[in-house]
């Protein structure tokens, strides 16, 4: 292993196990950034281990597509480092807390010196020693001898400072630095699960990037009312987001009988919105690939419009003119962008999008609007 390395990204691994990462976390010392993203062996006891193992280094994380780590099982393996990292990426992959609470009273044990003694005979030809690759002061730090040592992790138990038990098996303490949180979400899944997942303390969380994906047409209609922006109201210092929709895909057109078009599924992201205090939004419209067509819904229109501290709006797609008359009511509103390949319509597109002569009225009357600074 490389003792000098910083940043690590493993993608796509069909070897890598639990015990891979504690490999990489004894001997990339001072790892900063890693990244695991489709290895579908690790589970949350090595994510934890690493975690626990680079809890003077670590400062950022993303866990993606790994079978066995869904959100509460991610944040649990992180609550060691969990006072120190700074940008986070998790699924949304809602494995929930009865899973944990299930198994009350219960503790998870992973005997190191059994694993030592079934290593020494296989990999004694390789020079591996488990001797070697577990001795050190960290775990040491953890409570573990030399001559006994033995990872417990109590599934009831919240990671703690002082070693206290909460025994609701949701991490105890915030996370005093996390100042960037990127999520990835299925279609029709709720975001208001987040803060039971262990999210709910971020004091100084800045910014957020959603990322949603999947085919509507395979839903009818989603299980609630609204998809859960307002509840992000509890992270005070929010001002940064970006919601990508760009990839949910759906009918903008003859709509068939019981499903919704994009126009309602617009309106079941973006429900609550108003109630964040943002200062800069991207937004990328869900597409209906069929006539390529990616805009901003009436509905959508009407709630991007009550968004009152905004200052800067980017557009991933197009809109009506019409449509874009809502974001005149935001009181600061100082820049907005209509961006990617949709725009500007060419002249002789018989459609209703914005094109140039658009775009030059809606500047007008965006300049014309009196800010206070």
């Amino acid at each position: 292993m490389c003792q000098g390395l910083e940043a690590l990204s493993i993608k796509n691994s069909a070897d890598l196990t639990d015990l891979g990462l504690i490999a990489i976390a004894r001997g990339c010392s001072r790892l900063a950034k890693f990244e695991v993203q489709g290895c579908r062996k690790i589970m949350m006891r090595g994510m934890r281990t690493l975690a626990r193992l680079l809890h003077r280094t670590l400062v950022e994380v993303k866990i993606s597509c790994c079978k066995n780590l869904g959100a509460v099982s991610s944040l649990k393996a992180l609550e060691p480092v969990q006072d120190q990292i700074e940008r986070l990426h998790i699924d949304c992959v809602w494995d929930s807390v009865e899973q944990f609470e299930a198994l009350e009273g219960v503790e998870y044990n992973f005997d190191l010196n059994k694993s030592e003694e079934a290593g020494v005979s296989t990999n004694k030809q390789s020079g591996f020693n488990y001797t070697d690759f577990f001795d050190g002061t960290d775990y040491e730090e953890m409570g573990k001898s030399k001559n006994k040592c033995k990872y417990s992790y109590d599934l009831n138990c919240s990671f703690m400072e002082g070693g206290d038990d909460n025994g609701n098996g949701i991490c105890g303490r915030t996370w005093d630095r996390l100042r960037y949180l990127s999520l990835w979400i299925g279609v029709g899944e709720l975001l208001s699960p987040l803060a039971t997942a262990g999210l709910e303390n971020c004091p100084i969380l800045k910014e957020i990037r959603i990322k949603i994906e999947r085919d509507c047409r395979e839903w009818s209609k989603p299980s609630e009312r609204a998809f859960g922006l307002s509840n992000l109201v509890r992270y005070p210092h929010l001002t940064k987001m970006h919601l990508d929709c760009g990839d949910t895909i759906g009918y903008a057109h003859t709509t068939p009988s019981g499903q919704m078009d994009l126009s309602l599924w617009e309106r079941f992201y973006l429900f609550g919105i108003g109630h964040l205090s943002l200062r800069e939004l991207d937004y990328w419209p869900p597409q209906d690939r069929d006539v390529n067509q990616r805009t901003v819904s009436l509905p959508s229109a009407g709630l991007l419009g009550e968004c009152f501290t905004l200052r800067k709006l980017f557009i991933h797609g197009t809109a009506h003119e019409h449509f874009m008359k809502f974001l005149l009511r935001i009181p600061n509103l100082r820049e907005v962008q209509l961006r990617e390949d949709y725009y500007p319509a060419l002249e002789n597109d018989m459609s209703t999008e914005m094109r140039p002569d658009s775009c030059s009225r809606f500047e007008d009357e965006l300049n014309r609007l009196n800010i206070p600074d």
